[in-house]
Order: structure tokens, then sequence, then C-alpha cells
């Protein structure tokens, strides 16, 4: 079945188009094309509550592009899904139906649970069985923990991102690496998983970007490679170079899309963080993430009617 699966979210808007393939309860997917706009819809939200005319207008116009690729796709089966920015945002229920009549379908508005067990199962799908998968998603305004073998046993979503942290460390004042990793840190307190993971997957943009900066990979390049994998000393030196770049230069990078470079020191921060509160010695980039499980889910729903 030709699935076409929209993400929205603070940072970025991205569409997968894909054949979900197999039988009710082992279903794969295959054939993917992913697509991602920067458009900032999350942009002055932490402060102000609300999505700005700007950032909607942004979002809008990425969404505007997709639908022409979801018709021509010829897809049978669509959804989307909104998260952080507009589950947070006052004004997201309009941003919502405003949404709707662009993409011809309507999008639900998904808690930080349900963020976190659509990205486990897209994460983890394709992968053989291991004692259990922790799967760590840096999104603009949230990141998700999961951990659990077949299934989520542990799910929870911290409202910290590259988009919201880079906001908060200007207007908090929060200078210097030092500090700034402690103000993660006492984001993170909450998160307690029952046991460390014994593969740790690093999900979205921002893991994935940083990772192809550590290697000098080009995005593609980075996304197609196999048992990408950073050590959490790696993870933290490419923490520190970036910190001694400008955004200009972060953005000559081969690895990073421009409109990213300015929330990518915060978002690598929190990736960082994130996987240092775990306490494993390593990270594999997934490029598979929410996307992959929302397509998988459509089709089980699908199937189960």
């Amino acid at each position: 079945m030709r699935v076409a699966a929209v993400d929205i979210g603070t940072n970025t808007v991205r569409l997968l188009l894909a054949d979900v393939v197999g039988d009710r309860g082992h279903l794969r997917v295959e054939n993917v094309a992913r697509h991602e706009i920067v458009t900032k819809l999350g942009e002055g939200l932490d402060a102000a509550g609300r999505l700005g005319p700007e950032p909607m207008a942004r979002a809008l116009a990425g969404l505007s592009y997709y639908a022409g690729l979801i018709d021509d796709s010829r897809a049978t089966r669509m959804g989307g899904v909104a998260t952080a920015a507009t589950r947070s945002a006052a004004n997201g229920d309009e941003f919502v139906s405003r949404v709707a009549e662009v993409l011809g379908f309507h999008p639900r508005v998904i808690d930080g649970v349900e963020e976190a067990r659509l990205t486990f199962v897209g994460a983890t799908n394709a992968l053989d069985p291991v004692a259990s998968y922790g799967v760590v998603d840096v999104g603009g305004g949230s990141t998700e923990f999961v951990i659990g073998a077949h299934a989520p046993e542990y799910a929870i979503s911290i409202d910290i991102g590259s988009v919201r942290l880079t906001e908060r460390f200007q207007q908090l004042a929060i200078e210097g690496l030092v500090a700034q990793r402690r103000y993660v840190d006492s984001l993170l307190v909450g998160v307690s998983p029952p046991h460390p993971p014994a593969m740790l997957l690093g999900s979205g943009g921002t893991f994935v970007t940083v990772a192809a900066v550590h290697g000098d990979l080009s995005k593609d390049d980075a996304e197609q490679s196999e048992n990408l994998a950073l050590t959490i000393g790696e993870l933290a030196a490419t923490v520190e170079n970036l910190q001694q770049m400008s955004v200009a230069e972060i953005a000559d990078l081969p690895g990073v899309v421009p409109a990213r470079a300015g929330v990518l020191k915060a978002g690598a921060i929190c990736a960082e963080r994130a996987v240092a509160h775990l306490g494993v010695s390593e990270v594999t980039i997934s490029v598979s993430d929410i996307l992959d499980g929302l397509a998988l889910h459509l089709v089980e729903e699908d199937l189960a009617s």
C-alpha cells in the first residue's frame, strides 16, 4: 500500500512517501522517499505561547508543496501528526484547521507519549530483536525517550529541543558550554527508565546532522550510511567543536542544512546530554523515525477496519 505520512514539527515539516508491505503484525516500510523543509514553526513560541503568523505561513507553504507531491504519488492512505509546537500553542487548533485545508486531510495533534511510541515503532521496525532498545528523538520543541524490546515499555517526552533550547539560552542568558550542559541536565532529572538499553538509537534530524558533522559527511551520505554510530566521547567532542564556530561557519559545513544551523548548537547539546543521561557508551543513528511509525500505524488501521 502506498502511504503518505506527514510530520509537522517545531523546526521542520517532513513527508514520507513509501510502500508498506507485508501482513498485519509483520509490516515493513519500503521504497522510501523522504522530504524535509525547515520552517521554524515554533520560532518565538516559548516566550509568546502562540504560533506566530510568519512561522505558520512558512509551514503552510511547505505543506502546500507536499500536497502536490502526495497527489503525484498516488498514495492510497494518508495521514499526518502535529507535535510539540502545535500541541503547546494557544492557537494550535486554528493552525491545524488551516493545515487540513492545505493538505486535504486532518492531521492529529498527538501528545508526547504517543510521539515517543510512534518514533520507537518506526525506528525499530526493521531491526533484529535485542534485549532492549532505547530510542531518543531530539526535535525542535521536545525530546522523546523510549525503552523497550518488542514494544515500548517506558516512554516520556520532555519539552526541550533545538529551537526551545536556543531561545531559552538567549532569554535566560545561559552562556558557556558548562552552564548550558548543566541547565539541560537539570531538565532531564525526570527521565528515569527502568534500565539502560542494550542498544540506543538516535532518531531525528539533530542526530543525523551531528553525525554528519562529526564524520565530515554530506547529509545524504549520513542518511545512507549503515550502522553510523557515535561514542559518547565523539558526541561530546562534536558539541565542543560546534561551540567554537559561528552560525555562518556551521551553515557552510557539508552535512548541515543552512536553515538548521542556528539551532544546531543547542540541539547537539540536548542530544549529547540525553545520551549521557541514559548511561550508554554509544548511540547508533536511525533515519527511520516517527514518519515510519505513522506509516505503519496507518496501514494497521486500514487492515483492522
